[in-house]
């Protein structure tokens, strides 16, 4: 197994906001554009002190050894 593609990114709330709840949603399209999966991770509230960093790898593996 490898990794294809690693997307890492931080953010805060914008500027003057106290606090806001956060959710990273994925959504994975075909080659027609119609949404084939779609997952909702919730992150939490963070206030205005706060950040969090996302990774989020693409990760490929070949098909099982059919032994």
């Amino acid at each position: 197994m490898y990794s294809a593609l690693r997307v890492e990114g931080t953010f805060r709330n914008p500027e003057g906001v106290d606090s806001c709840e956060y959710s990273v949603v994925v959504s994975i399209r075909n080659d027609r554009g119609e949404e084939v999966a779609r997952k909702v991770v919730g992150v939490g509230a963070l206030d205005s002190r706060e950040s969090r960093t996302v990774t989020m790898t693409f990760d490929v593996s070949g098909p099982r050894d059919s032994k």
